[in-house]
């Protein structure tokens, strides 16, 4: 237990701290003090750490060596616990609020968890248990340690959901590899990664991720979650790996190999904190991601001599890709997310491929 318990705006203070207070007042040890006061050095140390309550027989025993009332000790510790029993209680409804909000049976579906009923109750500690974590509310914050891609504005609900498949993903790739990120072994890797968005995913997701764990990174990939907003997010671990988490949440070809290289460029860039709460710093390091993904693929001097030609058909956009050796879906996509042509132009779509990642253990 610990003197003091926080959470969101309660705060309970355990009585061992005034405890504390009068033994540093009196400038004796914990010692004398259980000495003076009759009790074990034990006892004292146990209700000055917060895990031990003050009893009536330790109350009264505080009065007489203090002067403050048997009942004030008593009304300190009954205080303390029912303001522990307050927080729990919220805690409670908050993860009841927090596991209202997960599609559970993705768990199911992908084999996380087993394919059963699960109670409110069980659920919450079910996904304690995955995630990792004591308190599921924590999944409401966004983590300043970690890099998100995503394509529309955070709620709270985007947040939880887009934390849970952070987390998952964190536990899957944390004790993967020893091997600690280094940047000259990505630089020589990316031509190789450049040219497999030519490959079906059944051939390049494999030498994809043996690749990069030699550079020292772990990639992870996740099915969409429902509510997730979210293409990719880097993490970098304590031994020096880093992880790498790509979805297949909009499952188009040319989203799946942005959001990759919009990933590596975060790396490629050691830009592994984000500060959510400086719009303009996240913003630069979003534009920064953005700008290493668009040049990874076509130059801009080359992407503005193609656009100054107008010429965007099928024809012309498979002829520019295959002289740049990239996918046609790659320059549709830019296109589109430029204005120059529709996104419900049915003939450059039918150049985009499906992505779809299937969960295997």
């Amino acid at each position: 237990m610990s003197k003091e318990i926080v959470y969101k705006d309660l705060i309970a203070f355990h009585p061992g701290s005034y405890v504390e207070d009068i033994i540093d007042e009196l400038n004796i040890t914990q010692v004398e003090f259980a000495g003076r006061l009759g009790t074990s050095p034990k006892t004292i140390s146990k209700i000055i750490n917060g895990e031990d309550n003050i009893s009536n027989d330790i109350a009264n025993k505080l009065a007489k060596i203090t002067g403050i009332s048997v009942k004030t000790w008593i009304n300190l510790q009954t205080n303390y616990d029912l303001k522990v029993i307050e927080i729990e209680n919220k805690k409670d409804k908050d993860e009841e609020k927090i596991v209202s909000l997960i599609a559970f049976d993705y768990f199911k579906k992908n084999r996380f968890v087993y394919d059963k009923k699960y109670s409110i109750q069980e659920k919450i500690k079910t996904l304690r248990k995955l995630l990792r974590i004591s308190d599921l509310s924590q999944l409401s914050n966004l983590s300043s340690s970690v890099s998100y891609r995503n394509t529309q504005a955070f709620s709270e609900k985007s947040i939880v959901n887009s934390n849970v498949m952070l987390e998952l993903a964190i536990d899957e790739a944390r004790n993967f590899t020893e091997n600690k990120y280094t940047k000259n072994k990505l630089i020589e890797a990316l031509p190789s990664i450049r040219k497999m968005s030519l490959e079906e995913p059944k051939e390049f997701y494999p030498k994809l991720k043996k690749i990069l764990l030699e550079c020292g990174i772990v990639l992870v990939g996740l099915p969409k979650l429902t509510n997730a907003n979210l293409n990719g997010a880097t993490k970098k671990f304590k031994n020096g790996s880093v992880l790498l988490l790509i979805t297949d949440r909009n499952k188009r070809s040319d989203i799946f190999w942005f959001s990759l290289i919009h990933e590596l460029g975060h790396i490629y860039n050691d830009d592994f904190y984000s500060d959510y709460k400086d719009d303009n710093s996240y913003k630069l390091k979003e534009e920064t991601a953005d700008r290493f993904a668009l040049d990874f693929y076509i130059p801009q001097n080359v992407y503005d001599e193609f656009v100054k030609n107008g010429d965007f058909t099928k024809h012309s956009i498979d002829n520019f890709a295959n002289n740049l050796g990239i996918l046609p879906s790659i320059v549709v996509g830019r296109l589109q997310k430029d204005d120059y042509v529709s996104y419900k132009n049915k003939s450059l779509n039918s150049l985009k491929h499906s992505y779809s990642i299937v969960r295997t253990r």
